[in-house]
């Protein structure tokens, strides 16, 4: 008898760990919908791509696309928790669980994806590195920048980039660990980052924006896209999807206002799979079948996004440039919704 209660105690022993372990692993798509929003990791940083207004309202490219999944998952946009995260946090965060998806200004590297063990469901910006100057300095290409110091952000792929492109030129100059206030202030010649950092710095920050240059020269190729982790392949094919969503609807010219035309009128198959009108894409991702059309209904196509915090018409003023869909001219291409 005594050896029947301990094989007993053992097995709900053994239960209660691998339920957990369960718990501890347990599906991120699952826990999102059972507490009912997503915890989506921000930078708290200049207006355009991720900030908080004067009545405490997230907004940005990147907070978009925070809200697009909520809308997605919930039919509610606002339905978002924003963890403020930053060039170090925004790994480590993702790995304690404090948050289940990160809309940062972060370059999809094979390195990061092993190194933080995240993975980049997809693109949302096609950026490149550029580097800033006065316009008054005489500096006019990187090879002027010889004897010069250049301010760049500790911890980030654009120091490592920047260093290479330095060496590779043969161009001496002094690299200083700083922000692009640093650099405004007169602490450094220049100051190399992602040129729609550079443009959002300099609308933001500069005392005259029309006093500073961003030099036409490109020293890397910077894919930019959220994060998850990597083991939660079900959780990363929802975000990857809700940002393909807004690429299609913008290559099928779908807006925020024609939204409800389109719906009544299309014959395209795959507008109507997008839309949840046939098909069966969204029971495969687990979402209502009009989660796209709650996608595009709360933030509109790729170009309503892009064009409502970065573009002409904006203080960053930045034209869309490669960031348009392949049918214009540009690198965005959604996958086929069938």
């Amino acid at each position: 008898m005594p050896i029947l209660r301990r094989f007993c105690c053992y097995l709900i022993v053994m239960a209660m760990n691998v339920m957990l372990l369960s718990s501890v692993h347990a599906d991120t798509l699952d826990e999102v919908m059972r507490h009912g929003d997503i915890r989506c990791g921000v930078f708290p940083d200049d207006p355009g791509r991720s900030s908080i207004d004067t009545d405490g309202t997230w907004k940005g490219f990147y907070v978009d696309f925070c809200r697009a999944t909520a809308a997605a998952l919930f039919g509610d946009p606002e339905r978002v928790q924003y963890v403020e995260v930053d060039a170090t946090t925004r790994f480590t965060t993702l790995q304690q669980r404090q948050t289940d998806v990160v809309m940062y200004s972060t370059t999809w590297t094979l390195g990061r994806e092993n190194r933080y063990q995240v993975v980049f469901p997809a693109v949302y910006l096609f950026d490149s590195q550029g580097v800033m100057v006065r316009a008054n300095s005489g500096i006019s290409m990187l090879s002027d920048l010889q004897g010069k110091t250049v301010c760049v952000t500790e911890n980030t792929s654009t120091h490592k980039n920047l260093v290479n492109a330095l060496e590779q030129q043969g161009i001496d100059a002094q690299v200083q660990f700083s922000n692009g206030d640093s650099f405004f202030r007169g602490h450094c010649d220049a100051y190399s980052a992602d040129r729609m950092n550079l443009a959002t710095n300099r609308a933001n920050r500069a005392d005259n924006p029309a006093h500073y240059i961003i030099l036409p020269e490109t020293l890397s190729r910077e894919p930019i896209g959220p994060m998850v982790r990597n083991d939660e392949t079900r959780w990363a094919r929802v975000i990857r999807s809700v940002v393909n969503a807004t690429i299609l609807a913008d290559q099928k010219g779908i807006t925020q206002s024609n939204l409800d035309q389109v719906l009544n009128s299309t014959e395209d198959q795959e507008i109507l799979n997008l839309l949840g009108q046939q098909g069966d894409l969204a029971s495969q991702l687990g979402l209502s079948n009009d989660w796209a059309r709650k996608v595009i209904a709360s933030v509109g196509n790729y170009s309503e996004i892009y064009q409502r915090h970065y573009g002409p018409d904006t203080a960053i003023g930045m034209e869309q440039g490669v960031n348009k869909p392949w049918s214009r001219g540009g690198l965005l291409f959604a996958p086929l919704f069938l």
